[in-house]
Order: C-alpha cells, then sequence, then structure tokens
C-alpha cells in the first residue's frame, strides 16, 4: 500500500524496497516478486528517478539487461541529466556494436551535460567507423572545445588522434600531423598516434630522423606487433638502412604480417635492395594474390580505432 501510494515520497519507497530486495536475497531470491513491485510503481508518474535507478541497479545485477535498457530509457526521460543511466545505455549499445543506437544516446547526452567528453568520443567514433568523416570531426572539434585542466589527458590525446587520422583520410596533411602533435602532448606514449605518424611522415619520405624515433618507441612497446614492426622496417628502408630493415620486416612477417599484401609487399622491397632478387619476387607475387583475395580489406589507417569501452 505504501508503495502504490502516490502521497508517499519516493526516499521512503527507496528505503522500503531496498529492505525487501535484502529480505528476498537471504530469503527465496524470488526475483519477479521484486521486479513486479518495481513495474507497479514505475506505471505511476515519478517525481525524480531515484526508484527508477534503484529499480535498473537490481535489474541489470539480475542479468536482466532487456529490462533494464527500458528503465533506463526512462530514467533519462525523467533526469535527463543522468550520466550513469546515459553511459549504461551506451554500453549496451557499444556491446552490440550498434553505431547508430550509439549516435543516437551520444547526441540528447552532449546537449543536456555539454562539459562530459566520453560522449563525445563516442559519437565521434561511431560516425567515422560508419565511413561519416565529416560527422566525426565535427563531433570531435566540438569536444576539444570543451576541454579543460581537469580533462582526461588520455580521451584528449584519443580526441586529436583521431582528428588526426581524418585529416589524413582528407589529404590535409598539415592539420593532420597538428592534430598528432596535440594528441602527444596530451599523452606522449600514444601508442597508435606515434605509429600513425611515423608511416606517414615516412610515406612522404619527410623527418625521417623524427619518425625513426617515433617508431622505435613502438617497436619497444609492442615487439610483437606486426604493424608497428613494419613502420620501422619502412622507415629504415626510406632511410637506406637496407640490412636494418630486412631484421625488422622478418619480424613482422614471423607476428602475422605474412597475412597483409602491405606488409610482404614491403618485404619485398627490402629484399630487393638487400641484393636478393629472387626472394622479393616471389614476396612481390605473393602481395598480388593477397591484395587480389576478396576477404583482403586491407586499410591505409595504420592503427584502426575500435568501438569498446574506455
Amino acid at each position: 500500500s505504501i508503495l502504490l501510494n502516490r502521497n508517499v515520497e519516493n526516499e521512503m519507497k527507496v528505503n522500503i524496497m531496498r529492505q525487501l530486495i535484502v529480505r528476498s536475497e537471504r530469503g527465496d531470491k524470488d526475483s519477479t516478486k521484486i521486479v513486479g513491485l518495481f513495474d507497479a510503481i514505475l506505471e505511476q508518474e515519478q517525481p525524480n528517478a531515484d526508484v527508477a535507478m534503484l529499480a535498473a541497479q537490481y535489474l541489470l545485477s539480475k542479468k536482466m539487461d532487456d529490462k533494464a535498457t527500458s528503465v533506463l530509457h526512462k530514467i533519462v526521460e525523467i533526469d535527463p541529466e543522468n550520466k550513469p543511466a546515459h553511459l549504461q545505455l551506451l554500453s549496451f549499445a557499444i556491446s552490440k556494436n550498434d553505431l547508430d543506437e550509439v549516435v543516437r544516446i551520444c547526441t540528447p547526452a552532449i546537449e543536456y551535460m555539454p562539459e562530459a567528453l566520453e560522449f563525445y568520443y563516442y559519437k565521434g567514433l561511431a560516425h567515422y567507423q560508419k565511413d561519416q568523416n565529416d560527422e566525426a570531426l565535427k563531433v570531435f572539434e566540438k569536444g576539444v572545445r570543451q576541454v579543460n585542466e581537469e580533462s582526461d589527458k588520455a580521451l584528449v590525446s584519443d580526441f586529436y588522434a583521431i582528428m588526426g587520422d581524418i585529416f589524413h583520410e582528407k589529404k590535409m596533411d598539415a592539420e593532420a600531423y597538428a592534430a598528432y602533435d596535440s594528441a602527444l602532448v596530451y599523452k606522449d606514449d600514444n601508442i597508435g598516434v606515434l605509429n600513425n605518424y611515423a608511416y606517414y611522415l615516412s610515406v612522404e619520405r619527410k623527418n625521417l630522423d623524427k619518425a625513426e624515433e617515433m617508431s622505435f618507441r613502438t617497436v619497444k612497446a609492442e615487439p610483437k606487433n606486426d604493424t608497428y614492426l613494419d613502420t620501422y622496417a619502412w622507415i629504415l628502408f626510406e632511410k637506406g638502412k637496407y640490412v636494418e630493415a630486412r631484421i625488422y620486416i622478418d619480424q613482422a612477417l614471423q607476428n602475422g604480417g605474412d597475412k597483409s599484401s602491405v606488409v610482404v609487399e614491403h618485404c619485398g622491397d627490402i629484399y630487393w635492395m638487400n641484393g636478393e632478387s629472387e626472394k622479393a619476387l616471389g614476396y612481390w607475387i605473393q602481395a598480388e594474390k593477397l591484395a587480389a583475395e576478396p576477404t583482403e580489406n586491407e586499410s591505409e589507417k595504420r592503427d584502426e580505432k575500435e568501438l569498446a569501452l574506455l
């Protein structure tokens, strides 16, 4: 009677429900009774999101994610600035790799909580993965305007990292390098940035000393990463250090690079400059076959950003 009385404050209802949950967990653990009570309460108009938040927490603890999702949507309707509810909905969308849902969740969250960088990040990343680069860039540029001294430096670094990748794809190399420099200001060991920055410089054959230094740091951090090994080998190749380049390209092949047409083609180039023309020809033929395979979907991007929880 108290729980369904519209004149009883939500604070008391929350306290009663907590007691009933404790009693249930110590007894028969019949979640259907608890869920039924929550449903009955939430059918009424809510003055605040307190009961709904408790319901969502309970449903999540019972792994009733679908039912929890509907309650979480109700929470953000009642309290649009409820960051935990938005983040939980976002985590569900990310786990399903539902890019459209990520955008739908983040858009109002940004409107109501413009200082919360997480929502700019995931919305921008979702657009980026949908190949909507212009939209992604707008979101990231809007997000970096919210950066302050208390912002998560690693997150800000990733903002600039993806902006750099987008600028590079748009052939705006000066803007790309400026974005990468900004990313490294906020996190000087951002491995993905160091690798991409170094590789793109090597492709342009400019600032190769800087490229070599950055790339070496990635290899030192992840000595079995075939992409990083390939980048370092290619920079050494561009600098005329063919013997050293061969050492690292061999390591790239041994660590999975033999499945990449780009890495195998680089291997052919490096072997050719080491005077091993027969092996070079074999690698070039292999690279052509890999590139022609229908399953091959190699991108020029050296370090893909995945939609995953930070």
